[in-house]
């Protein structure tokens, strides 16, 4: 004790040694880990922005990853990256649609259905996914109490397949609702007006949407007095005001002229009402020309020359009468039956601005430049309405269905400089043909074409002319 009070007064003893603290490296930053499929499509995304791997946008190996990290548990990040991949300018044109189908599907389980809007109106452009997409927009729209947007995406459902489970009745509902009777607002479906629900002993019952364009919507109708099917055109209800006189008068207009015209290749008219706004025409169930040459490509040198022949044969019957159509294209052109069978015609309908030199009406009426511009010829650019026009366009019909494609550029068409040389065939197309029908074909689409309309045959010389086109084609090619 005494020892340890001395070393105290003394200053006390030293302390002992301590070992030193060991020197430790701070630690590393720790880089955040995603999921594995969130690695791979970021590392795809760098590599896509230097011009590498964009093939594998779309593979099998991609949405594995993508549905990965919907499996496991990160659905709103799969969600995100299809979004990303949607907008990237990298991502190939062909793996656009697959994206957009697998996000709105997506969007959609997630009740997220205002999301999807802008890819469903996309995807309506898509043939293959366009009633899906209209039937989930039409649901979209019920849903928010928007009768009116409801309805029409309804009703292209049904315009594309009347047995869509669940639309006819969600339609007739709607119709039920609003009340078939009132008169829809401008920009409205008409489908409802009229009374033309099968009711109340209305003759002709609306079964789905056709067509609509300027002047009013077609539908697919059933008589129900003949019991068949028939072809109904109302007028557009923002038309029929007294303001719009002028367009309520070329309506039947349209339909007094085709009614005047009986032949096997015009659209028949069975039926006029003006009280109700409606034209009631035979149904055209094979669809136009333009949905055949889209959907089956060009036609070959024999079908085309009978179609060919069929229209010429129907502008005659419209000339004699001294009516021009004026807008004769194959959007305007119709198949009373499959295109394809045999002895299946085509008949020339849509009067809505043809041309009578002596009308129905006491004033005539003065040519206007109207039409479809791709169709028109030089002078009807100019606002002359005569019959070789409807035969100018006619060379350009026979051209598109040999070929697929029109005579000019865009830019040729912009400009009006048309020459005869812009209605020659590749020889490659004419190569298969008999021998010299390539020739005469050539010299046949030419005098039809001929920009100068006094040089341009007239429609006698070229139904003549294509008949004996048409019957030698028949004899000497066995292709159908």
């Amino acid at each position: 004790m005494w020892r340890r009070f001395i070393e105290w007064a003394q200053g006390g003893p030293p302390e002992p040694e301590l070992d030193p603290e060991p020197v430790r490296e701070p630690p590393a930053p720790r880089t955040p880990r995603g999921p594995p499929g969130d690695q791979w499509l970021t590392t795809l995304v760098a590599a896509a922005a230097e011009g590498k791997r964009r093939v594998e946008i779309g593979s099998d190996e991609f949405w594995e990853n993508i549905n990965g990290l919907r499996a496991a548990e990160h659905e709103l990040l799969a969600i995100q990256w299809l979004e990303k991949f949607l907008t990237a300018p990298t991502t190939p044109d062909e793996q656009l649609t697959p994206i957009r189908v697998r996000l709105v599907e997506w969007l959609i389980d997630r009740g997220s259905s205002g999301e999807a809007l802008p890819h469903l109106e996309a995807l309506t452009e898509v043939r293959e996914h366009a009633t899906r997409a209209h039937y989930l927009l039409g649901e979209h729209y019920r849903r928010a109490g928007d009768e009116v947007q409801s309805l029409r995406h309804y009703e292209a459902v049904l315009a594309r397949n009347v047995d869509y489970p669940n639309v006819r009745i969600r339609v007739d509902r709607i119709r039920a609702a609003r009340g078939r009777t009132a008169a829809p607002a401008m920009g409205e479906t008409i489908a409802g007006a009229d009374n033309f629900g099968g009711v109340g002993g209305a003759r002709y019952r609306l079964v789905r949407e056709l067509g609509r364009g300027a002047t009013g919507v077609v539908y697919l109708s059933r008589d129900m007095e003949l019991e068949r099917d028939v072809a109904v055109k109302l007028l557009h209800p923002h038309l029929a005001a007294t303001r719009q006189a002028d367009a309520l008068g070329r309506f039947f207009d349209e339909a007094r002229i085709a009614a005047s015209l009986r032949h096997p290749n015009i659209v028949a008219i069975l039926d006029i009402d003006e009280t109700s706004r409606r034209i009631v025409m035979e149904l055209a169930s094979g669809g136009t020309l333009r949905e055949v040459l889209r959907e089956r490509g060009p036609r070959t040198v024999r079908r085309g020359l009978e179609r060919h022949s069929q229209i010429l044969s129907a502008l005659a019957a419209a000339h004699r009468r001294g009516i021009v159509h004026r807008d004769l294209k194959p959007g305007n052109l119709m198949f009373r039956r499959d295109p394809d069978d045999p002895g299946a015609e085509v008949m020339l309908g849509d009067f809505g601005i043809a041309h009578l030199p002596n009308p129905v009406r006491d004033v005539e009426k003065p040519a206007a430049a109207a039409g479809t511009l791709a169709y028109m010829a030089p002078e009807q650019r100019r606002g002359q309405a005569v019959p070789r026009s409807d035969v100018y366009a006619a060379a350009v019909v026979l051209f598109e269905m040999l070929t697929g494609r029109a005579p000019w550029t865009r830019a040729v068409l912009l400009t009006g400089q048309r020459t005869r040389e812009d209605f020659m065939l590749a020889r490659t197309l004419t190569a298969s043909w008999p021998a010299h029908l390539g020739e005469r074909v050539q010299e046949h689409l030419i005098k039809l074409g001929d920009p100068d309309v006094d040089s341009r045959v007239d429609t006698v010389a070229a139904l003549s002319d294509a008949r004996a086109l048409r019957d030698f084609a028949i004899a000497h090619y066995a292709g159908e």
